[in-house]
């Protein structure tokens, strides 16, 4: 039976709460012979922490039904009973017919109420920071809600011991992230010791930080057994895979291929089929019988994502050695170790850390490669890429961290303030007002992400597309490299066939365009601006706008203007003010097919890619015709490129809400943010719509040959461009009628001039030989997008007349 305590508001009504029943196969006079199995027929899969601080009475659970079982280990380990079974579960609910196989592990003992004086998070410290807490429970009488959050009795040591199959190189990087957490404490109060041969996690009696050897798993996780009465942990394992473990540069480029791959697939659309249950931080289920139960919910791709982009940018050093490869590689260890053995502590993800940033995205930059290279570091020991080890930091990021655990005694001040609030009741997280954002909270607030950077979010999002676009020729090399040198001989593919995705490269820019775009809408909060109002409500909504506003005016005149922020690196010929350096940050260069190839063919001659290390450990090197088929395949994928990130561009300005303003000021002036955004989008449309290309198109008009040139964009490109100025998402109703208007006069003449159409009394379409008409028709369902401004002509007033 389960106890009703916390079950029930009073216990003056007798209940019983069954849990399961044991057949008894034999009694003698020492005991009795159970049937475990036959008990055991089924798993309950509710979470284990509280998602939801309002009680429910479990009147039912969620439990997968196994259809077939079998106990294969019983060991007593202290007064803990582990319990050992095999099963094949089934989801009668997804698919009767389909079972699953997993290895269940049960430990049992007889309870013993810790010493721990139970702690639940407040309301007023929520804002702030949040603890890991039990299912939530009912007081006797009152019916109080009351889940109490998980800590360890601190009363005495408390040691987490790493798996006896760490690789040794990585040892001492793995203690460093479990007794960083000593320095959030203020005293020794975490142990790190080497677990015995045949100790694994989970397991009864130890904590454990137990390596994985799996290269493509792409993610670490964590879990914790908590007194549902007191909160107080009881043990808790943290799983590091063999993903982190890049040992030079052979591995690095293996692993870089690895999360590519990850990449291409979510892109091509296709299932990943993992086999663990730990990867949707959205609340995804992973395995459809069992909701996710670890405490740390990664998405796998994009962590995939932005590891990949770490990789690419340390292979690409010219001065790169085996030797900084393994120092990156294990300071990235000791953040992710920290990071996990912080959530077995107790603590929530906060997704807010990188807002406390005191590195700016271009200073980061500059210290990776100073770091990679063996130069002074001292100017950065004073900086921070994240107030909180919680945060999922970039790759870059994460090194920095480790890097400052390695070389100073610092501890990250968010991770202090909520050791502190949690096990000694201190309140400086919120008497500072630090900031704070947990899993889901991406939903309320925009500058709330993962894997992200800067303090800002303009200029964040537009130091990205800098940091993605100068990327572009290391990627399309490493592709080629992937193919001619992988990890087995056998998977050697011809350099011919190697497919490049000119969407994957686009879109890359493309989603933090739209990220920076999001932020003229009055829809987007801020965290970091909202932090600062003493309530978030109605009644001061007007005053948030208004803070709202005059960020987002101060980001886009730092970064020089609209013109630099959201058009300068679009591939087109628009008139702009733009392209001046930037302090503090990385210009984004113009996406420009033969600059980018050119780029290409220098990298390719380079000490980072003249001679080369493959994934096969051996090294390398390209001959004159595979240097030449690279280059010409480049030019081919970024002229596609081009036109692939002006599609996204025209859809992303097209769903563009830009009411901020107007919500902020109430009357919107003629020179201000808004309206220069609007201006360009109009340039931008009228270059779209107009711009010529090379393609010839010959036919009769009447019984005259005639030859028109072809604009440079297909015909949905070209439609996507004059919907884009549509009214729906516009500052004001009518915001471009003068300017479709102009545009459909502009595209009529140009028409009308290369067929010479007005020097005819009369024409009709049906006169042109059909590829001329077939050219004609689609200019004239472009001008269905553009009506014109028709103006008429008053009567004559009856004086004159006269």
């Amino acid at each position: 039976y389960e106890s009703i305590e916390g079950m029930v508001v009073t216990k003056d009504l007798p209940a019983r709460r069954l849990i399961t029943t044991f057949p008894i196969v034999k009694k003698t006079d020492a005991g009795v012979i159970i049937d475990f199995n036959a008990g055991m027929d089924r798993v309950f899969n509710d979470i284990w922490y509280a998602t939801n601080p309002t009680f429910s009475p479990r009147y039912s659970d969620t439990a997968a039904e196994l259809s077939s079982s079998r106990v294969f280990s019983v060991k007593r380990e202290g007064k803990t009973l582990s319990i050992r079974q095999a099963a094949q579960a089934r989801d009668r609910q997804r698919n009767q017919n389909e079972e699953s196989r997993f290895e269940i592990r049960y430990f049992i003992a007889p309870y013993q109420p810790g010493k721990l004086e139970p702690k639940e998070n407040t309301k007023r410290d929520s804002r702030y920071l949040r603890f890991f807490e039990s299912q939530p429970r009912i007081e006797d009488t009152t019916g109080r809600n009351s889940a109490k959050i998980a800590l360890f009795d601190i009363s005495k040591p408390v040691t987490f011991y790493y798996s006896a199959n760490t690789p040794e190189e990585y040892q001492q990087a793995v203690k460093d992230g479990i007794l960083y957490w000593n320095r959030a404490f203020g005293r020794e109060v975490v142990h790190a010791e080497k677990a015995p041969a045949k100790v694994t996690a989970p397991d009864a009696a130890h904590n454990v930080v137990q390596w994985v050897p799996w290269d493509n798993a792409g993610f670490a996780y964590a879990d914790i057994l908590v007194d549902p009465r007191t909160g107080e942990s009881r043990r808790g394992q943290a799983f590091m895979t063999s993903v982190f473990a890049i040992s030079g540069k052979a591995r690095a480029r293996r692993m870089h291929r690895a999360m590519e791959e990850v990449v291409e697939a979510a892109d091509k659309g296709e299932k990943e089929h993992d086999h663990d249950h730990h990867h949707a931080e959205d609340g995804g289920r992973g395995h459809g019988l069992f909701s996710p139960s670890s405490v740390c919910q990664l998405n796998r791709v994009e962590f995939a994502k932005q590891f990949a982009g770490g990789l690419k940018e340390l292979l690409a050093n010219d001065e790169l050695s085996d030797e900084a490869v393994l120092m990156a590689s294990q300071d990235y260890v000791r953040e992710v170790v920290a990071h996990e053995v912080g959530h077995v502590l107790g603590l929530r993800h906060n997704f807010a850390g990188s807002l406390e940033a005191t590195l700016s995205h271009k200073e980061l930059d500059e210290w990776f490669q100073a770091y990679l290279t063996g130069k002074d570091l001292k100017a950065y020991k004073d900086k921070l890429s994240s107030s909180s080890m919680m945060e999922y930091t970039v790759f870059k990021g994460g090194c920095f961290i480790g890097w400052l655990m390695r070389e100073t005694d610092q501890v990250l001040p968010h991770d202090k303030a909520a050791i502190q609030w949690g096990y000694f009741d201190k309140t400086m997280a919120r008497d500072e007002k630090m900031l704070y954002a947990t899993d889901r909270d991406d939903r309320i607030w925009s500058d709330v992400t993962t894997f992200d950077f800067g303090t800002r979010e303009v200029v964040a999002g537009y130091s990205e597309i800098a940091a993605v676009i100068n990327g572009f020729p290391a990627k399309v090399i490493e592709t080629f490299i992937a193919a001619k040198a992988p990890k087995d001989k056998r998977d050697v593919e011809p350099l011919e066939a190697v497919n490049l995705s000119p969407r994957s490269y686009a879109i890359s820019v493309s989603m933090e365009y739209s990220r920076m775009l999001k932020w003229f809408r009055s829809t987007s909060r801020s965290l970091r601006i909202e932090n600062d109002f003493a309530y978030v409500g109605d009644l001061n909504r007007e005053e948030r706008m208004k803070a709202h506003w005059a960020s987002l005016k101060e980001q886009v005149t730092k970064l020089n203007g609209v013109d630099q922020a959201l058009f300068s690196y679009l591939p087109t010929s628009i008139k702009l003010s733009a392209n001046k350096e930037i302090k503090g940050v990385l210009t984004a260069p113009k996406v420009d097919a033969k600059a980018l190839a050119k780029k290409v063919g220098e990298l390719l001659e380079s000490p980072a890619y003249k001679e080369f290390v493959g994934l096969d450990d051996e090294k390398h090197s390209f001959t004159d015709e595979e240097k030449k088929l690279i280059k010409d395949r480049a030019a081919k994928l970024f002229e596609e490129v081009e036109k692939q990130l002006i599609s996204y561009a025209l859809s992303n300005l097209s769903s563009a809400r830009r009411d901020l303003g107007l919500v902020a000021e109430k009357v919107m002036g003629e020179n201000d943010i808004v309206s220069q955004l609007e201006k360009r989008i109009i340039d931008l449309a009228s270059y779209v719509v107009m711009a010529k290309g090379t393609r010839k198109i010959s036919g009769k008009l009447n019984k005259s040959m005639v030859t028109v040139t072809d604009f440079k964009y297909d015909l949905s490109t070209r439609l996507a461009a004059a919907r884009m100025l549509g009214d729906s998402y516009g500052s004001f109703s009518g915001w471009s009628k003068q300017a479709k208007s102009d545009l459909n006069k502009k595209l009529k003449g140009e028409v009308d001039g290369m067929l010479n159409s007005a020097a005819l009394k009369s024409f009709r379409d049906s006169m042109l030989s059909r590829p001329l008409r077939e050219w004609y028709l689609k200019q004239q369902s472009i001008q269905k997008y553009l009506p014109v401004i028709r103006t008429s002509t008053p009567p004559p007033s009856s004086s004159a007349k006269k």
